[in-house]
């Protein structure tokens, strides 16, 4: 029976994802593609603005930029730095009360996911007053939100392109995916030179995340022609560039290829959803504090791997795309290296294989919630028992 109701409410989700009415936002791509983003603020009769971002950025120098521009044109601006990873409500709160007092008309957002997510409640919250509660769900806001400009600091979330936030509940310590079309921003700027600045381990971590929404798009039942074309190039520009990007930070080259995989994975999975991959990483980081990017590193090749004869013909197209294996190998052959491909691609830019603080006493709770996050709201290839999701999440303990 429980097999059947996830079948439906895999069904309803794909063809809620289909049908939300969507607007296609501006985008501006290259260096230097944030100034010109900023410039389109005056010209778009915005006199103030809440530039959202987090502490670490607020006093990097990255926003100097931005905010010269901004004052050149006569826009004034204010600051909410308040930000943390994996936002949580209240500080949305905080930030919906300086957009208020400060008067702003619109919001910018100057971040990794994390950022982006809570600018886009903090846009949603002013003009849908209300808890947390009031936006779980699906398409629940009945007001669009604040004009909303973005400006994704590292390659990985897409959440620049996506109709979703992960926004924590700081009371009961949940995450809740608030899916609205009315939060997808108007404007959105690639800009290499912003991301130049980000460390290798961030650049490794959230370069998987990206390629995790890719591959998982592919792979989700609700994939269209569309959404494949979108995934295909992620995953194509992600082989290529993420391991140059995270040797070399100043690699121009790099750093704009993977600010497009991201935008492209993005874009596909807000169409299409994800799977197993997440359903698990969302409960390490809810649990360990594992950061996003690299929760789905962990257990990426794992959960592939696991879903066994099902997924080896799409693995293998992709195995074929990004130019492994030989003529004549067959889809089982081309789906492992694969497979193996990403576990090299993790080595070697040496990310961890293992959440820290896992506990033997975590996992029932872990397996739980990831059945019943990849049940009832992905399109999966197919449903993995629980005994395979034990083997996956157990291979996380320390040796």
């Amino acid at each position: 029976m429980k097999t059947l109701y996830y079948k439906f409410m895999a069904f309803v989700v794909t063809w809620l994802l289909r049908l939300l009415p969507r607007n296609a936002p501006m985008v501006y791509k290259g260096a230097g593609s944030s100034l010109v983003l900023a410039e389109q603020v005056s010209l778009l009769g915005f006199t103030k603005v809440l530039i959202v971002t987090d502490e670490f950025l607020g006093g990097s120098g990255i926003l100097d930029g931005v905010k010269a521009k901004l004052t050149e044109t006569g826009v004034e601006f204010a600051i909410f730095d308040g930000v943390l990873p994996d936002p949580a409500f209240d500080q949305v709160q905080n930030g919906e009360a300086v957009l208020r007092t400060e008067k702003c008309e619109a919001v910018i957002a100057v971040g990794g996911g994390s950022v982006l997510d809570a600018a886009k409640m903090i846009a949603m919250l002013h003009q849908n007053p209300g808890t947390l509660d009031d936006f779980d769900g699906i398409q629940k806001a009945k007001r669009p939100g604040l004009p909303l400009f973005a400006i994704p600091t590292t390659a990985g979330t897409g959440s620049e392109i996506t109709l979703a936030a992960i926004i924590t509940d700081p009371v009961a310590h949940r995450k809740v995916p608030v899916v609205d079309s009315k939060m997808i921003p108007g404007y959105v700027a690639l800009d290499p030179e912003i991301m130049k600045g980000m460390p290798p381990g961030i650049t490794a971590a959230t370069g998987m995340d990206a390629l995790t929404h890719a591959v998982e798009s592919y792979l989700s039942r609700a994939s269209t022609e569309s959404t494949e074309v979108q995934a295909r190039a992620a995953i194509r520009l992600i082989f290529k560039y993420l391991v140059r990007a995270f040797k070399d930070g100043n690699d121009m080259e790099a750093r704009d290829g993977m600010a497009m995989a991201s935008f492209y994975a993005g874009a596909a999975f807000g169409r299409t959803s994800v799977g197993y991959v997440h359903g698990i990483a969302h409960q390490l980081g809810r649990v360990c504090g594992t950061p996003h990017g690299n929760a789905n590193a962990m257990v990426l090749p794992e959960v592939l791997a696991a879903y066994g004869d099902c997924v080896h013909v799409r693995l293998a197209d992709l195995a074929r795309l990004v130019g492994l294996g030989k003529a004549g190998d067959s889809a089982s052959e081309l789906s492992r290296l694969f497979i193996q491909a990403i576990t090299d691609m993790r080595l070697d830019m040496e990310l961890p294989l293992k959440p820290k603080d896992l506990k033997a006493q975590d996992i029932p709770d872990i397996i739980d919630e990831a059945i019943t996050e990849a049940g009832g709201l992905y399109p999966v290839p197919r449903y993995m028992t629980e005994d395979e999701i034990r083997r996956i999440v157990y291979g996380l303990l320390p040796a």
